[in-house]
């Protein structure tokens, strides 16, 4: 068995200074300490300052929220979370539809379809102190507005003078039975009204004044502007101005029992 030997490495050059690799060297070493110093730096003294990241919203989390809703084209507040908002009506104006209730945060479990999908997704990702405008779009809201809901009247109306109506009828709109040359008051137009009856059909005659201001629902100015009672074969014609502009969308409308009945849009 030959004799093991010990391997000598051979050199195409004499070994001599490399000092274009010494430099290279310390540059390396360099960096390593330079890169040391960094995270020393930010784990010694940025951490500490700052903690942790902040946990963030997501799915299946329980949240709670304040908020201020608005809409988009009057900004207007329909509702809101916090009391200094809701008693704040120089800053915040409000919109018909809004309403008073217990101020305090909405509470959220994000995903589970408790709140609109839009304002969902609106708060997933988001760290306590955080604030954020959403913008919902109606598909990720309430739907499109239903077209046969709207009904549109002329800023400039014609109400007949006399009006008819069966006793049926009389009784459901006014709550009593029908009695000639009894008045009542018209709940639209909240004028008076002269009943006649012949038989089972009551025939009603508005009276109001030219000049006359009358609120339809109680819930805007309207001005009697003239009086035609020969007009259209005898049924008459009263000319109405509703006096109603754009700075009135989503301030003027009618609730009952708390629920709103309608609201002028455009």
């Amino acid at each position: 068995m030959a004799t093991p030997r010990l391997a000598r490495l051979r050199m195409a050059r004499p070994l001599r200074r490399d000092d274009e690799g010494v430099s290279t060297l310390a540059s390396f070493i360099g960096v390593i300490i330079l890169v040391i110093a960094i995270l020393g730096v930010y784990y010694g003294y940025v951490v500490p300052k700052f903690g942790a990241p902040p946990l963030r919203s997501q799915s299946g989390d329980q949240v709670q929220v304040d908020y201020i809703g608005t809409f988009s084209d009057t900004g207007l507040v329909f509702d809101t979370s916090l009391k200094s908002v809701a008693t704040d009506n120089a800053t915040y104006a409000k919109a018909f539809m809004f309403s008073w209730h217990a101020w305090q945060p909405l509470p959220v479990t994000i995903g589970s379809g408790g709140v609109v999908k839009g304002f969902d997704l609106g708060i997933q990702g988001l760290a306590v102190g955080d604030s954020k405008a959403i913008v919902v779009p109606p598909s990720l809201g309430y739907g499109a507005a239903d077209p046969t809901k709207f009904v549109v009247k002329p800023l400039f109306e014609s109400v007949p003078v006399r009006v008819t109506m069966s006793t049926t009828d009389f009784a459901a709109t006014y709550r009593t039975s029908p009695v000639s040359g009894m008045n009542v008051t018209d709940p639209f137009w909240g004028w008076t009204q002269t009943v006649s009856v012949a038989g089972s059909i009551v025939t009603l005659t508005n009276s109001p004044v030219p000049g006359e201001l009358v609120r339809p629902y109680g819930a805007w100015n309207a001005e009697v502007l003239s009086i035609d009672d020969a007009a259209n074969g005898g049924q008459g014609v009263i000319l109405v101005h509703h006096r109603l502009d754009p700075t009135m969308i989503d301030r003027v409308g009618e609730k009952s029992a708390g629920k709103v009945v309608f609201v002028l849009t455009s």
